[in-house]
């Protein structure tokens, strides 16, 4: 069986949970405060696909979770065009990109013009941890491929 590929955290600072690519330090996506020790592992994803569901568990309330599972199982899941495809998510990346720099706002418009349903700050996080973006400001990256 092979190793998890993702990490699935709660922010020490704001305790959302957000996902980090194993062996990478990681960053809330929320407040931006870098994991730490003091970081608690809430569990391992092995695709991204799964990496999405685990983190939106972990941040529903407890109180509400086992209600919202078993709503979700009596549901047949909804994709949009090929959304775990990583061809596609690049494609994506690339169509935002303006004089090769992307912002959420770019990445947001184009995931939407792609009929992706994902969140613009999750595709950004993931192609950075993959070295396909570099970080240029707080909200400004240059696509690195």
């Amino acid at each position: 069986m092979e190793p998890p590929e993702w990490t699935i955290l709660r922010c020490s600072s704001c305790s959302m949970c957000f996902g980090r690519r194993v062996g990478n330090r990681g960053r809330c996506t929320r407040c931006g405060v870098l994991a730490n020790d003091s970081t608690e592992v809430v569990s391992h994803a092995m695709n991204v696909e799964q990496l999405q569901r685990e983190i939106g568990l972990a941040n529903i309330p407890e109180d509400l979770r086992a209600e919202f599972i078993e709503k979700m199982q009596h549901t047949s899941p909804i994709h949009s065009h090929f959304e775990d495809d990583s061809r596609r998510l690049k494609e994506c990346l690339l169509r935002a990109a303006e004089d090769g720099k992307v912002s959420t706002e770019s990445v947001a418009r184009s995931l939407a013009r792609m009929n992706i349903r994902m969140d613009a700050i999750n595709l950004i996080e993931m192609s950075y941890e993959q070295g396909l973006l570099f970080k240029l400001s707080e909200d400004e990256w240059q696509v690195l491929d």
